[in-house]
């Protein structure tokens, strides 16, 4: 009598946990910045509110959190995420000096160098996040999304630029910009000029602060229009069936 012994491939029984896997995976990747967008949105609202010694250190582990969840948003090898994220925590270390009286003016290095770190981190994010929008072969929400996101990060990186160039030069503004234990004034010039909303509450007077103003009125202009026309361009040639 002969037997018949069916058996499976041996990587089946793994295959629904492999699909469930795979699954999550996709997920996250159609959510990729649904995180930070949320993280960035809060930075923003809660400025007004982060003045003093403790606003002061709450906005630097809000910048902290930012700049981990800017690392998570891209694959990177291990010890690079790692390394990254210690050059985070430093900057945090940096920004926090004046008010754990590591540094007693508002002219100290430290503020400078945590700025400069700030600016490579977003400034390198809303890059990559720019990148891929423009190279996407689909539209989805997590493309609006990380459109979203590559706006507010140019809006924050100008912000710590106007910041370096105030604090080494306290006349480069029409209104004094930096003030201890707040980031506010920064923030608010730098949107205005980037939606070109100008209020003219603050004008530009040193010829770098005039060109960086410049710059960023420009990149508001050209942003807007290129994002939403490759969101309009991506969704109509989702929505034409193919030959």
């Amino acid at each position: 009598m002969v037997t018949l012994i069916l058996a499976l491939p041996p990587t089946s029984r793994y295959a629904p946990s492999k699909r469930r896997s795979q699954m999550y995976v996709l997920a996250s990747s159609q959510r990729k910045y649904k995180q930070l967008l949320g993280v960035l949105i809060a930075n923003f609202l809660a400025a007004p509110f982060l003045q003093g010694g403790l606003g002061s250190a709450i906005s630097a582990f809000l910048l902290l959190y930012v700049m981990v969840v800017i690392v998570r948003s891209f694959a990177l090898p291990r010890k690079l995420f790692w390394a990254y994220f210690l050059i985070a925590i430093l900057a945090c270390c940096l920004q926090l000096g004046p008010t754990l009286g590591w540094a007693t003016t508002v002219t100290s290095p430290f503020p400078l160098l945590a700025q400069s770190i700030y600016i490579v981190y977003l400034g390198v994010a809303a890059l990559l996040i720019m990148q891929e929008i423009f190279t996407a072969s689909t539209i989805t929400m997590d493309t609006i999304r990380g459109g979203i996101c590559a706006y507010f990060l140019i809006g924050f990186v100008w912000a710590l630029f106007y910041g370096m160039v105030a604090t080494l030069n306290p006349q480069a503004f029409s209104a004094t910009l930096i003030q201890t234990d707040s980031f506010l004034i920064p923030i608010h010039f730098s949107f205005t000029t980037l939606t070109t909303l100008g209020f003219g509450d603050i004008v530009p007077i040193s010829p770098l602060a005039i060109v960086l103003t410049d710059t960023e009125a420009i990149i508001g202009q050209l942003y807007p229009t290129i994002f939403i026309a490759i969101l309009v361009g991506g969704y109509l040639s989702q929505k034409v069936d193919p030959p």
